[in-house]
């Protein structure tokens, strides 16, 4: 299940029922793993919510770890030379790039050219400084672990013109992108390693556990849920979703994220027996 507008609600938090169902489907040998964008940080809070070992997609299928305690089971970087010019081009058309890299263990997730508190970030990541560092050109950071390079802001329109110059470079067939709007910040504009998505990340899991593909119920809101709500047994978009998604995919929740969705529709299907 994705995070942000779907399993967390307006307030970002995970409601009792939400956790009460979860909680159970974990008593009673039901895998779970939480499928973000967030980066693992951000993530392994909400998961440590929950008794027992929880699987976490982080940066949209680059890292995958264990929960509770963070153990990492692959992960997936962005080329050299991929990520370099990608830098590169957003900085000269005026973007300010913030550079998620696989430097948990040191307590170093996002590098940027000027504090995460800047006004140009909108306050992404809630401004939070703890696990930013400032570097004087992130171009040179290009083969530190890259897993997503991030563009923001206020107008999509902006972010879609960034995109297509970014598609029409040499290098774009070593990545991918992806539109996403954050909640209380603005859109996003991610550029990832190509074949890489949460439902790649999630497929590692299932190999590993042994589990098969059309066992997996699967619940998202936005475009980067896409492969995984088309690619298991059963995906959800929720109600709150946007538009374009819930026209593409078999099935909607009748619940929106603030209305208990993913435990509503579990209980409706009958997935956890409880006596």
């Amino acid at each position: 299940m994705d995070l942000d507008g779907t399993l967390l609600d307006s307030k970002a938090s995970i409601s009792s029922l939400n956790h009460y169902v979860l909680q159970s489907a974990l008593d009673q040998g039901l895998g779970i793993v939480i499928a973000t964008g967030r980066r693992f940080s951000s993530a392994l809070p909400y998961a440590q919510e929950f008794r027992g070992n929880v699987t976490v997609v982080a940066n949209n299928g680059q890292v995958l770890r264990n929960s509770p305690d963070g153990q990492r089971i692959s992960e997936t970087y962005i080329s050299e030379k991929a990520a370099y010019f990608v830098l590169s081009l957003g900085k000269r058309m005026g973007y300010s790039p913030l550079l998620h890299v696989d430097r948990f263990e040191e307590g170093i997730d996002i590098l940027t050219e000027s504090p995460i508190t800047d006004d140009k970030y909108h306050h992404y990541s809630g401004g939070d400084l703890a696990r930013t560092k400032v570097v004087k050109d992130l171009s040179e950071h290009s083969g530190d672990r890259a897993l997503v390079i991030c563009y923001l802001s206020l107008m999509k329109e902006e972010l879609l013109e960034l995109e297509k110059e970014l598609l029409s470079l040499p290098e774009s067939s070593e990545y991918r992108t992806v539109i996403t709007k954050i909640p209380g910040v603005s859109y996003c504009l991610e550029v990832l390693e190509k074949g890489v998505s949460k439902w790649t990340a999630i497929q590692s899991y299932l190999k590993i556990a042994g589990l098969d593909e059309s066992g997996v119920i699967s619940f998202g809101d936005e475009l980067n849920d896409r492969e995984m709500l088309f690619s298991s047994g059963f995906g959800f978009a929720m109600k709150n979703a946007i538009p374009s998604l819930k026209e593409e995919v078999s099935y909607i929740t009748k619940y929106s994220n603030n209305e208990d969705g993913i435990a509503m529709t579990l209980l409706e299907l009958s997935v956890l027996s409880f006596r």
